[in-house]
């Protein structure tokens, strides 16, 4: 009796640590906080997603955990990225909405970027949003041809040199061979919006999902702004459909730079991406990554985000595909590279 007591006792013992092991991943997060830090200034179409996000990810973590937001905007997201990569502690407790343009700026080698997008650990993304160009009707930017005849070039309000808006104006221009001033310094979508009404800026450069938030919707009713043209080649469904793409628009020498293009908004595939510090333990990525999918499958989620960024619950990239997308994205030959530098100097 006493020998089968001890055996069993020194069983339990040597099985004990392992069950607790086994169990960790699934336990870490109880009774924890999660930082989902916003890369912009609240009301732009980033803080909506990111907060959006929040009410839903604790619900499919083990543990549901307490997701608090804070937003941490600067130099057009850099600041925040930079605080994720070389701050925050890889514990999967800190996670950043990503500003989906910011590794372009890694690529021409800012100074600012601290850090190696593709080292992230990418959690997964949602929507697909691409470009449009769109200037105010009272300007005299209301077509390509009307840009490229001006006297003076439009100015689009812009957050920095790695915002959405300044790489696709920069794109755009090279294209169609006009000038742009760049307006930055804006510290999110909301203050560009306000800017136009100051007249500040004429135009915009910005993704389609902008129509769905105010002052949109009636600034497209009552024809405040002119949609000049989209990216292409499929037409957006929420601009008009009258609204030419830059390929119908594009010369027939200009078959280079929309390959160019193609690479540098390639962002517009993962319009709401988010991420963690490199190093976050593999068991506790996973739960990140299978968490952030459940969430885009939960009824009330796909209402709120129909509702406010009119995502259809079908265009997302979950964490491992968009690893490899901002993987093959960055890293690009150096002639790629240099022709990407020269575009975004040019526009300066």
């Amino acid at each position: 009796m006493h020998r089968t007591f001890s055996i069993l006792t020194i069983s339990l013992a040597l099985s004990l640590p392992l069950s607790i092991d086994a169990a960790e991943p699934n336990a870490f997060y109880t009774g924890k906080a999660i930082q989902l830090i916003i890369s912009t200034s609240p009301g732009g179409a980033t803080d909506v997603a990111g907060r959006l996000l929040s009410r839903y990810f604790g619900k499919y973590l083990p543990g549901h955990p307490n997701i608090i937001t804070q937003n941490m905007a600067g130099a057009g997201g850099i600041v925040s990225a930079n605080y994720l990569y070389n701050v925050a502690k890889p514990d999967g407790l800190t996670l950043l909405a990503v500003n989906r343009a910011n590794y372009l700026e890694q690529m021409v080698g800012r100074p600012e970027v601290k850090l190696d997008f593709r080292k992230l650990n990418w959690i997964g993304s949602f929507n697909r949003a691409p470009m449009m160009i769109t200037c105010r009707k009272d300007s005299p930017y209301t077509s390509i041809e009307a840009m490229r005849s001006a006297k003076t070039p439009p100015r689009f309000g812009e957050g920095g040199t790695g915002s959405i808006s300044y790489v696709f104006s920069a794109l755009v221009s090279e294209i169609f061979d006009f000038k742009v001033k760049h307006v930055t310094g804006y510290g999110s979508a909301r203050e560009i919006d306000l800017g136009v009404e100051r007249g500040e800026a004429d135009c915009r450069a910005t993704s389609d999902i902008t129509l769905v938030r105010p002052p949109w919707p009636t600034w497209a009713q009552q024809g405040y702004m002119i949609f000049v043209v989209q990216q292409g080649p499929t037409k957006s469904r929420l601009l008009p459909q009258s609204t030419p793409t830059v390929y119908e628009l594009a010369p027939a020498n200009a078959k280079a730079n929309l390959a160019l293009m193609d690479i540098m908004t390639a962002y517009t595939d993962f319009d709401r991406p988010f991420a963690a510090p490199p190093g976050v333990p593999a068991d506790r990525l996973k739960l990140l990554r299978d968490g952030f999918e459940k969430v885009l499958a939960d009824p009330g989620f796909l209402i709120e985000a129909k509702k406010l960024i009119d995502w259809d619950g079908t265009s997302f990239l979950n964490g491992a595909d968009l690893q490899k997308k901002i993987d093959k994205t960055v890293s690009q030959p150096p002639d790629v590279i240099k022709r990407i530098k020269d575009i975004l100097k040019e526009s300066t």
